[in-house]
């Protein structure tokens, strides 16, 4: 790797972890605009702490108000944004046959570039947005029209939206299972996390990540061993199985509680490096595919019989 690639990746991960800017237009007027049933894909926008916040729903065609349905929440990586993010972590497909709706929320900026606040306020924090009462106020507006299970929230991010994914499972009740694809848990999220109610947790992550290293760094991203244990602890999950695909470059790691509830999955892709890939092909399974097949096993009380 050259000096500028080198210093270039390493201003790039600075950023990321350390928010060392922050900048976003506020504005007083923007009211929640979800006041009818739309289905398919289309724009909507929440106010939230003098902030107007927008984010992209995905309504299957079939709707019926007398179903409640589960509400995936997809977080974009540090710079992307949502109308990429629903082609990337690309759902619909699995919405309209499982009956689910889908979120892809935008992030606010940093720096000029969109990003999650996933740590708690700190002397190395400088983002001041409250990006865990955004969701949970989306979360609010989006129940008010439509008819949520809410028992069955789920969340999965890329990147920084996965570290995010891992902050609002440690700082709210309202989330069953997460899922994070290259992303981590931020030190103060891992030394801190106060997670209240059983979350399950499937995590995906490449061994050659040099975004975010799968056995973490000196900028506060915890290894992914790490993590998992934390995880497994949380939910009481210390039986183990251990599957690979045929040529050996992925791993599944299922861990389940004495009962055999499987809350702790880690897939392992070995030299994986830092994307969420619809490519990716275990047991027949995309990463979008996968992350769903996991989460919608939950609900907030535990596993769904």
């Amino acid at each position: 790797m050259s000096m500028i690639k080198k210093i270039s990746k390493s201003i790039f991960i600075s950023i990321f972890i350390l928010f060392t800017y922050s900048s976003c237009e506020k504005n007083e007027g923007i009211i929640n605009d979800i006041q009818s049933v739309q289905t398919g894909l289309f724009n909507s926008v929440v106010s939230h702490d003098g902030l107007s916040r927008q984010f992209i729903m995905y309504v299957p065609t079939n709707y019926n108000s007398d179903i409640e349905y589960p509400l995936m929440i997809n977080f974009h990586g540090f710079g992307g944004t949502a109308s990429d993010f629903v082609e990337t972590a690309d759902m619909r497909s699995l919405a309209e046959n499982e009956n689910f709706i889908i979120v892809y929320p935008q992030g606010t900026l940093l720096g000029g570039f969109p990003h999650w606040n996933s740590s708690a306020p700190s002397s190395d924090n400088k983002s001041s947005v409250d990006d865990i009462g955004f969701v949970e106020k989306m979360i609010e507006n989006i129940s008010s029209t439509y008819s949520i299970n809410e028992k069955r929230v789920y969340a999965a991010g890329y990147s920084n939206g996965g570290f995010l994914s891992y902050y609002l499972a440690c700082n709210s009740k309202k989330f069953a299972a997460i899922g994070s694809v290259a992303g981590t848990m931020i030190d103060d999220s891992y030394q801190n996390c106060n997670a209240q109610v059983p979350t399950a947790m499937i995590n995906i992550h490449g061994t050659n990540d040099e975004v975010v290293p799968y056995n973490g760094d000196a900028y506060a991203s915890t290894s992914i061993a790490d993590v998992v244990n934390w995880w497994k602890n949380f939910n009481s999950c210390f039986n183990e199985d251990i599957i690979t695909n045929q040529n050996g470059s992925i791993e599944q790691q299922i861990y389940y509680d004495d009962s055999g509830n499987p809350y702790v999955q880690h897939i392992k892709i070995n030299n994986g490096g830092h994307y969420w890939s619809d490519k990716l092909d275990f047991n027949g399974k995309n990463t979008s595919e996968l992350i769903w097949d996991f989460v919608s096993q939950f609900n907030v009380d535990g596993t769904i019989n």
